[in-house]
This record gives C-alpha cells, structure tokens and sequence, in this order.
C-alpha cells in the first residue's frame, strides 16, 4: 500500500504484486474537511488508514518522505500527516517504508525531477491503466508502492544471485 500524505488529501493505493509485477487492487484518497481542528483532521486520517488496513490486509505500507520546501508550516503538516499513517501500520504490525520524493519519481519515469502528469501517465503504464482517474495523489500513492515493488524486485534479483 502507498500513502500520498496531504492534510487536505491524502493519496492512497494498493498494489498487489511478487516482486517482478504488480496490479491495482484499489486507490482512493482520505479527505479532510478544513474547517475541522488540524488534531480532528489527523484523527481521520489515522483512522482511514486504519480502516484501509483492516480492508486489504497490506503485507507493507510505503510512504512518501517529507519533502522540505521553502514553506516551513507545509512541511509541518505534511510530516503530521505521514506520522498519523505511519503510526496507524505500525499499530497494525505493518513494516513502512520511506522513500523520497525524486526517488519516487525516478522509480517510475526514469527522472527524479519528472512533472506529476507524467508521473501519473507512467504509473497507469505500470499497471496496465488506460488512465487513472481522481486527483493527482492517488497516482503518486501508486507511484510510491510501485516504487516499493521495483525495491523488492532488485532484492529478489540480489538473493538469487
């Protein structure tokens, strides 16, 4: 499972995959309403990822690393957001990954510094997508735990050889 962490929204998307290859189980985002207290908004994004594990029964969950930016306060609440689905799988007993930002998108396009229409162009490639519809963080949950398949595939290859 990739998380897309956002205090607005936040990304997700499962993948079901050996190592070698992966399809889409399901993706969707959390939506937090702004008028609510941020701890509210934290809240419910624990528990939706909760509900989400209970759900599909990920054997992992990958996430994407802060990103540090000029805007401090962004920073803050995105870091908020990733310890509230960070906290949730390890409830769960389930292992989280991070990866960065540049990573993810290398992973997937080949360019760490590719645009998130082309992140979610290739992310549909991947999985055999004509298109993927909803807002761009679902495509970059999915390019998060593709990401983590593309990792566990190298591993794969390492113990053979």
């Amino acid at each position: 499972m990739g998380i897309d962490p956002g205090l607005s929204v936040t990304g997700w998307g499962i993948i079901d995959g050996d190592g070698i290859s992966g399809e889409l189980v399901d993706c969707g985002v959390i939506r937090t309403h702004t008028k609510q207290p941020r701890a509210e908004r934290l809240k419910d994004i624990a528990e939706g990822v909760r509900t989400l594990l209970t759900d599909h029964e990920p054997a992992e969950l990958a996430v994407e690393q802060q990103f540090v930016a000029i805007n401090v306060r962004s920073a803050m609440v995105i870091g908020e957001t990733r310890a509230a689905a960070m906290i949730a799988a390890a409830e769960a007993d389930i292992p989280v990954f991070e990866f960065a930002p540049t990573a993810v998108k290398e992973s997937v396009t080949g360019w760490g510094g590719a645009p998130k229409e082309q992140v979610k162009q290739m992310v549909a490639v991947q999985l055999g997508l004509t298109e993927i519809d909803g807002p761009l963080d679902i495509a970059d949950a999915l390019a998060v735990a593709l990401t983590r398949l593309g990792e566990l595939r190298y591993e794969s290859a390492m113990s053979r050889s």
